[in-house]
């Protein structure tokens, strides 16, 4: 009867707190009231049980503690519960007045586009302390961690329910009483977290290093599945993932944790077959655990994915599914006695019905499947064991089932420990690259463990994409929620068959040889298939003949995405704002801004860049609006940059501040204002002439006053093919430029300001006569962009019209005599170059470049030192700059990988004049004048 103590507790206890949630506080407490009909079924058990059938004294057993755990669950949820009344955060929500707020950051803040959603505790309000949590959205630029202490004015506001989702109640189970949102914050102190503050930078230190390595969305994926950083995660892959039935592989789970214990175990197989080495195996891997535990962060989710994966460890060692199951169950009774709001969390639903399955179905499922070779038939009987117990959950919160995730599941569970040993070694590549330069290996290894993961998160990704855009792959079905008071019984019945031959002796027992039936030859091929297969696959798995073959993957993939000698140019799809990326001939890049979101911006470049390219030759800031630089940070962050050029104006955004300072901290890199006759020369046909603004536009006031005429305007020529890019000029910037006579017929139109009614008059349009016109806007924007009258103007002119709410990204390809403008893989308009005008580019010979520093891409190519990146160990404290801040979380990377590919011109090794230079037909003090370097 011990046995049942614990089924007991840990029903009572969730009922407790189910039945406190539902009914709340009333005159009568529920833990009185269950105390004393505990004592009273004790006083009556006590003589009688030993008399009574053994299902009745098996209940009567089960009643007290079943009774016992409904007190202490009720207890504990009242205590937990979200306080109210006066001195509490959801007092004051709802109030029309602003206040002051100082609070505590709790959690590592979840970007969301180009804000952040933050979770804050010790709340003060104009100097009175409150009870209760908030929930804050802060600007993106304003860097915040655990344990910062912020403050900011705003006005609190009651959580609302959405598309029938209870988000108060939500929130409320959380601790949350109130939301909030403010345009800017200031950190004013870090409370010292001890060992959480060294985990997280060291965990910011490693997604730096994988950052730098391994392009989007890839390295997002990567951080989901070994550090479980998943704000940055792509939300089509997301998407995918969920459709699939993928989604355990993203979060941090029991699974990924016996993972990290399984190769920390493998990697001790030498000193388990020492004498006394094996009593060391078992203690040396709990501690690798624990360790990774705090590394990732120490969320509740993944304590609870680290007890799972401690039930499962456990009933492994002990060779019993009882010990499991026993293991499991006091895990779920501790995590609720700690948290009782967790019993709501989907994720512990998920991750203990899904635990539940594979103790109870995971082995009889397989044996099952007995004839099918091990890597398949253990994905796939995990797969199943897990969803027989998890459906029910599944069908009530996400309304849908997944057909194709056993399928999913066979082709991506394989590659989990491969991706996260290889995500690993990335990660330890990307920080030892920046702290340790070693000429050729380090590009090297830097080239081949960036490229590995890469390769492995790639699979993974295309895999999951095509089970998901399988026909049926997921179907709507909406399940009642007493399905599961049928479903679970069920299941015990089936579990309790399946631990029984049809004879009625013990699965586990010998078989009689007539009982065995003989396979058909159709069986035995799709056996021998298989066999033939998993031969192949354990062939590949030995460790020499696995690195030839990632070498020549990784080179045959290098080497098919050289550069092909045309020149491309993208109208990067980055929502309700700009971001324009130019590949030349000889592989050089161009950004012009980045966008709003740097996430979106990240997945566009690498979507369009080689994996292995992460050089940017010139970044140019058209102006400090947010839909322009928001995305910067990040690009300089990632990305090796030569030369970055701004309009210089001043302007009042958090972002623009952070993007000066990277930009003037960026290793090797020339800041410069951009002026009208400066030209850059990409490489020897492409260039980049400014017409606007020139230095007495940026010194004169502002036209009309507004910011978006002080955007940097610049026409890209390579060879008879010319496109204008205006960033968000309006109509008098393109009245000035007319009355300088620098408008001259264009192939390609950049429309500017997103094709608002501001600019693009007709008569400027008549100068121009662009063949096309490619419109960089939001789908569904607030502002009305673009102009019904900007596009009947652009029509009337003969121009096609491409915007990026409706064909995504449009791509432009030339060889110099003619172009082709695509969008979604198809051709809409081509042509021929109508020619360039004007006088070639200007070469400023040796003798008459102006001497520059070290690293400038004016002069002589070669190698810049670079700042490592920072240390995670503390050196100082946190408090005050932002960029010590940013170097104690190790967010600034400080050596990029050099390495570029044979036949990819490099700036950084070649011993040759550089292809990419910068010229002017200014004069040399002019030049000397727009430079702030």
């Amino acid at each position: 009867m011990l046995v049942l103590i614990l089924p007991a507790g840990l029903s009572g206890v969730a009922l407790g707190i189910l039945l406190d949630d539902l009914a709340g506080p009333g005159p009568l407490p529920l833990e009185l009231c269950g105390a004393g009909i505990l004592f009273l079924l004790l006083a009556t058990a006590r003589r009688a049980v030993s008399r009574m059938p053994r299902p009745v004294a098996h209940a009567l057993t089960m009643a007290p503690i079943l009774v016992l755990g409904m007190a202490v669950g009720s207890f504990r949820e009242s205590e937990a519960a979200l306080p109210t009344g006066p001195g509490t955060v959801s007092a004051l929500a709802g109030t029309k007045n602003e206040v002051v707020i100082r609070a505590t950051v709790l959690d590592d803040p979840r970007p969301r586009a180009d804000q952040q959603q933050v979770v804050l505790e010790n709340v003060e309000a104009d100097g009175h302390p409150l009870r209760g949590r908030l929930l804050v959205w802060v600007p993106r630029a304003v860097e915040v961690g655990t344990g910062d202490r912020v403050v900011f004015r705003a006005r609190l506001e009651q959580p609302q329910d959405f598309y029938g989702f209870a988000y108060r109640a939500f929130l409320a189970r959380q601790g949350i009483g109130a939301i909030a949102r403010t345009f800017d914050a200031t950190v004013v102190k870090h409370q010292e977290l001890g060992l959480p503050d060294v985990a997280a930078g060291l965990r910011g230190t490693l997604v730096d290093g994988l950052n730098t390595i391994v392009p989007e969305p890839e390295a997002s994926l990567g951080a989901g599945i070994l550090l479980g950083v998943r704000t940055s995660i792509d939300p089509a892959v997301s998407a995918a993932f969920a459709t699939a039935g993928l989604t355990h592989v993203v979060a941090i789970s029991g699974w990924n944790i016996a993972i990290v214990g399984a190769l920390v175990a493998r990697l001790l197989d030498g000193l388990r077959r020492r004498a006394g080495g094996r009593i060391m195996v078992e203690p040396i891997t709990a501690l690798a655990i624990g360790g990774y535990v705090v590394l990732v962060g120490s969320s509740p989710s993944v304590i609870r994915a680290a007890l799972m994966a401690g039930a499962l460890m456990l009933g492994r060692q002990a060779g019993s599914r009882a010990h499991a199951a026993s293991a499991l169950m006091l895990a779920a009774l501790a995590m609720l006695l700690v948290a009782p709001s967790v019993l709501w969390d989907v994720g512990f639903q998920l991750s203990l019905l899904a635990t539940a399955g594979l103790i109870a179905f995971g082995a009889p499922i397989e044996r099952r499947l007995q004839g099918w070779p091990g890597w398949l038939r253990e994905p796939v009987a995990l797969t199943l064991a897990a969803q027989l117990t998890t459906l029910p959950v599944i069908l009530a919160t996400f309304e849908r089932i997944s057909l194709v995730a056993p399928l999913a599941n066979v082709v991506v569970v394989p590659l989990v420990p491969l991706v996260m040993l290889a995500s690993a070694l990335a990660a330890l590549a990307g920080v030892l690259g920046a702290a340790i330069n070693i000429p050729v290996m380090t590009d090297a290894i830097s080239w081949f463990a960036g490229g590995s993961a890469w390769l492995g998160l790639r699979l993974m990704i295309l895999a999951g994409s095509a089970a998901a855009a399988l026909p049926l792959a997921a179907l709507p079905v909406q399940a009642p929620g007493w399905l599961a008071l049928a479903w679970y019984p069920g299941l015990v019945l089936l579990w309790r068959r399946g631990r029984l031959q049809p004879d009625g002796r013990p699965a586990d027992g010998p078989v009689p040889l007539a009982a065995i039936r003989r396979p058909s030859r159709s069986h035995m091929g799709l056996r021998w298939l298989m066999g033939l297969s998993g031969s192949l696959l354990s062939s590949l798995g030995r460790p020499r003949r696995a690195l030839v073959a990632m070498i020549g993957i990784l080179a045959m993939t290098t080497l098919a995405s050289l550069p092909d000698g045309r020149l491309h140019l993208f109208m990067l799809d980055v929502g309700q704002g700009d971001g324009i990326l130019v590949l030349t001939p000889e592989g050089r890049t161009m950004l012009v801004d980045a966008g709003p979101d740097p996430d979106q911006t990240l997945r566009q470049l690498g979507a369009k860049l080689p994996w292995w390219h992460r050089t940017i030759d010139v970044v140019i800031l058209t102006h400090p609006h947010q839909d322009h630089v928001g995305g910067f940070p990040a690009v300089l962050k990632r990305f090796r940059v030569t030369a970055i050029l701004d309009s210089g104006r001043a302007y009042p955004n958090p972002t623009y501040d952070q993007f000066l300072e990277a930009a003037r901290a960026e290793p090797g890199s020339r800041y410069l204002l951009a002026r009208a006759g400066r030209r850059l020369t990409l490489d020897p046909r492409t260039t980049l002439e400014i017409w606007y603004p020139s230095s007495g536009d940026a010194a004169a006031p502002l036209l009309t006053g507004d910011i978006n005429n002080a955007s940097v305007v610049g026409i890209l020529r390579f060879g008879a093919f010319s496109a204008l890019l205006t960033g968000d000029a309006k109509a008098p910037v393109e009245e000035l430029l007319e009355q300088r006579s620098v408008v001259r017929p264009v192939d390609i139109l950049k429309v500017g300001h997103h094709g608002s009614n501001s600019g693009t008059t007709p008569r400027f349009l008549a100068e121009l006569h662009p063949a096309a016109g490619l419109i960089s806007v939001g789908a569904g924007n607030r502002y009305g962009h673009p102009a019904p009258a900007t596009i009947r103007a652009l029509q009337a002119a003969g121009a096609t019209v491409l915007r990026t709410d409706l064909d995504a990204t449009v791509e432009v390809q030339t060889d110099g005599a003619s172009w082709a403008v695509s969008a979604r893989g198809r051709v809409v308009r081509e042509g021929l170059a109508r020619g360039a005008t004007g006088d070639a580019p200007l070469h400023l010979n040796r003798s008459r470049t102006p001497a520059t520093p070290a690293g400038s891409i004016l002069g002589w190519p070669f190698r810049t030192p670079r700042r490592p990146i920072a240390s995670w160990s503390r050196a100082g404290s946190r408090r005050g700059s932002s960029r010590t801040r940013r170097e104690w979380r190790g967010s600034r990377r400080r050596r990029r990988s050099s390495w570029e590919p044979p036949g990819s011109p490099s700036t950084w090794a070649s011993s040759r004049p550089p292809p990419s230079s910068m010229t002017s037909t200014s004069s040399r003090r002019g030049a000397g004048e727009a430079s702030t370097a």
